[in-house]
């Protein structure tokens, strides 16, 4: 019995050291797999700097992007990945990337880069400045089955307005511009729950920089009250030099809502939030 007990014994040993031994073997398989697999994608990224944006090759890019990507207005594949760039490169012909650094991890590579150039046609809505900028960004390039499926770029916006000119490098001197008495202010109230107030603040404050690039834009204030649940309530209120440079606001905002395929119904049903709007002129005694 005791001789069936320890050959017994020997084969469990065995087996489980052959399972170890091939768990080993398969996780250094993986590991090498996806350090392979990072390399690559690292390669295509700086093959789509270094060719794609600097050579302008673009009829490289169906190498590269996926039929799956899907740029911000909604246009796929290479088509759409091309669209983004010819708005940069359209506005800026000049146009330079130097990349300072590049991480890869699983199927993501991060990049580091600089962009430059000189505006010298229109840039969405602002008319050629002929000023150089230099601004720094991240870009997220998302990777599936040796091709890009998505990207996300995050970038300094106000350093690129205040480098332009659009908005002033001391934004306090925003508010010194005179009221005459013909101002409007148009007051927005926003209950947000809890769960949305990351992204709602992102979105406000995106409208809150480019609000500060159209005419007749005066000065704009947020005031916030917060509950013991984490509920935020917004109220914005913004200036504008009068009624006809709202509309004209107003009207610019659309169009740069439908450039960016943003629909503000859908954005606050999404979010579960409610919204108040009211514009006042000041009081005449």
């Amino acid at each position: 019995m005791t001789s069936i007990l320890r050959i017994t014994f020997a084969l469990c040993t065995v087996i489980m050291c052959k399972q170890n031994s091939f768990s080993q073997v398969t996780n250094r398989s993986l590991e090498k797999s996806n350090k392979m697999d990072n390399t690559k994608q690292k390669e295509l990224i700086y093959f789509l700097y270094d060719t794609v944006f600097l050579k302008k090759r673009y009829e490289k890019l169906s190498e590269l992007i996926s039929p799956d990507y899907i740029n911000q207005f909604g246009a796929k594949g290479a088509a759409g990945f091309q669209e983004t760039i010819f708005e940069l490169t359209k506005a800026f012909p000049d146009a330079q990337w130097e990349v300072n650094e590049i991480i890869a991890d699983g199927n993501k590579v991060v990049v580091k880069q600089k962009f430059s150039g000189t505006h010298k046609n229109q840039f969405q809505n602002i008319p050629p400045t002929n000023r150089a900028v230099s601004v720094d960004g991240i870009v997220t390039y998302e990777f599936k089955n040796g091709k890009i499926t998505g990207s996300q770029i995050q970038t300094d916006r106000l350093g690129f307005l205040q480098q332009l000119g659009v908005l002033p490098i001391d934004l306090a001197n925003l508010s010194n511009k005179k009221e005459n008495g013909d101002e409007i202010h148009f007051i927005d109230k926003f209950s947000v729950p809890k769960a949305s107030v990351e992204e709602f603040v992102e979105r406000m404050n995106y409208n809150r920089v480019f609000i500060k690039t159209l005419p007749g834009f005066i000065s704009d204030q947020v005031f916030e009250q917060k509950d013991n649940e984490g509920n935020l309530v917004i109220i914005t209120i913004a200036v504008w030099e009068n009624q006809d440079k709202l509309n004209q606001a107003k009207t610019t905002v659309q169009t740069e809502y439908k450039r960016i395929a943003f629909n503000p119904v859908e954005f606050y049903k999404r979010l579960n939030i409610k919204m108040e709007r009211g514009q006042y002129s000041k009081f005449k005694e």
